[in-house]
């Protein structure tokens, strides 16, 4: 809670975090990224922030996380001779007047640093991991102009590119952490990347900021960390609910037909009923696409981000996913994936005339001439224990790998990048998410049997899938990082 307007929380209860980098080095969009809203300005070129500029990261009781977003580093190795003037008060105010006039990226870098040194608790430095710390030739004499300032270092990574494995990431941070290891300022090393970055890394950042503070700071901290934290599995719960009910409408949702007739059981007279199921088949798909539509822009929404998702009309290349065995047609090509960028492929076959089953078009003479029940089955329909057509169990799995590679795709994207945009998804996160399902198999079919065979009530369906998303959403994270812990 924040204290009544108008009223500053005493010094020994701001912890103050200071943001500083080369010049270009993505410092205003992972502020943006960490503050959940947009400030400053983010242009690609040197020296965009000219001067320091501070903002509430949290505030809870009485307690603030400041963040400063500060000018970028010039020329280093002329800062710190600037620096060391400081002594002479009349040089010093000569130089800054000079500076002012002639320099004034060097001015900006100046105005950082004394920033840094008489408000920071903590300095996080912020580094472009495109290219390895032996060729960054800045970081040198920019690692002593910060020992000069005489605060606790700690290096981001930023501009890691799309998310790496688990063992990769390590791997990366190895290398950056034994370069950096002669500095003694530097306390740590983590990846943050402002594009790409997902909430469980913003916890990491906190335990590792913790142990840099000492006395009523720490006590600070340790209370604004846990208020971080509790914001954190809040926009957690609020999401699995979110993809709990996207689940158990699909389990629950469903179109009435006909059954057959004798006739056409023998293949007399199918052409009327197998169009049925075609429209059934386009009803439930584009239902589909909506909820799906819905449940993304809940979860951008959720993220505090802007924008959100479209169902687009255009094709989905077959072979950029998966498909199952017994599904004909991947889910890609129904609802297009959220995580993949593009939406509603279904929706321009059905415009074009067909359905394209994975590249072989589905036509009106093999409407007329399949039987009912092999065209069912390669709708991926089913008939319910209502007598109703409802989507197959192999297809309600395809759904449930759908909203957890959603959920990915919404929970690392960073607001620094701008608004919420399809791409496509680091091909680790399918087989995270394929192991993760396979595991969870059990309760998927479960879950569907109730729906679907046994038609179960609302309620029932809904405390079921929120278990069954909740323990996927918590697997695939601890997978993807396997130092989490998401208990509060």
């Amino acid at each position: 809670m924040p204290p009544p307007p108008g009223i500053t929380p005493p010094a020994s209860d701001i912890v103050t975090l200071s943001l500083i980098s080369h010049t270009n080095a993505g410092k205003t969009t992972l502020a943006r990224t960490l503050l959940r809203r947009d400030v400053g300005e983010v242009r690609d070129a040197a020296h965009v922030t000219l001067f320091n500029e501070s903002h509430t990261l949290l505030e809870d009781d009485a307690r603030l996380l400041r963040l400063w977003d500060t000018p970028g580093f010039g020329d280093s190795a002329r800062l710190l001779k600037r620096l060391k003037r400081e002594k002479n008060p009349i040089l010093w105010f000569l130089s800054q007047t000079w500076d002012r006039l002639t320099d004034r990226p060097l001015w900006c870098s100046q105005q950082a640093l004394k920033n840094v040194r008489d408000e920071a608790d903590v300095v996080l430095y912020l580094v472009n991991a495109t290219e390895p710390p032996e060729v960054a030739a800045h970081i040198r004499p920019e690692m002593e102009v910060l020992a000069w300032v005489g605060k606790p270092v700690l290096v981001l990574l930023n501009q890691t590119g799309p998310a790496l494995p688990p063992e990769e990431e390590a791997a990366e941070l190895a290398a950056w952490r034994a370069w950096l290891n002669e500095f003694e300022q530097v306390r740590g090393v983590l990846a943050l990347d402002a594009f790409a970055r997902c909430w469980v890394q913003e916890d990491a950042l906190m335990d590792v900021l913790e142990p840099l503070l000492d006395g009523r700071k720490a006590d600070a901290f340790r209370h604004l960390k846990r208020a971080w934290r509790r914001r954190n599995l809040e926009v957690f719960r609020h999401s699995a609910r979110v993809l709990a009910e996207l689940l158990t409408a699909a389990v629950l949702d469903g179109v009435d037909v006909r059954s057959e007739t004798l006739l056409e059981r023998i293949g007399i007279g199918r052409t009327e009923l197998n169009k049925e199921y075609h429209d059934a088949r386009e009803l439930l798909s584009t239902a589909l696409a909506d909820r799906m539509v819905r449940a993304t822009n809940d979860l951008i929404r959720l993220h505090g981000l802007e924008g959100g998702a479209l169902r687009r009309l255009g094709s989905l290349a077959h072979e950029q996913f998966q498909t199952r065995q017994k599904v004909p047609e991947a889910i890609w090509s129904v609802v297009g994936s959220v995580a993949g960028g593009a939406m509603g492929g279904l929706i321009a076959d059905l415009k074009m005339g067909g359905m394209t089953f994975g590249g072989g078009a589905l036509v009106g003479g093999l409407l007329s001439g399949m039987g009912a029940y092999a065209l069912i089955k390669s709708y991926n329909l089913v008939r319910g224990g209502d007598n109703r057509l409802h989507w197959s169990r192999e297809h309600f799995r395809e759904q449930t790998r759908l909203a957890l590679l959603a959920y990915l795709a919404v929970a690392h994207f960073g607001r620094g990048r701008g608004e919420w945009q399809e791409s496509t998804e680091p091909a680790h996160w399918n087989q995270v998410v394929d192991e993760v399902v396979a595991e969870h198999e059990e309760g998927v079919d479960r879950l569907w049997k109730e729906g679907v065979e046994k038609g179960a009530m609302p309620d029932a369906l809904s405390k079921a899938a929120l278990r069954l998303v909740n323990d996927c959403i918590s697997c695939v994270l601890v997978r993807l990082y396997p130092s989490i812990h998401l208990r509060e």
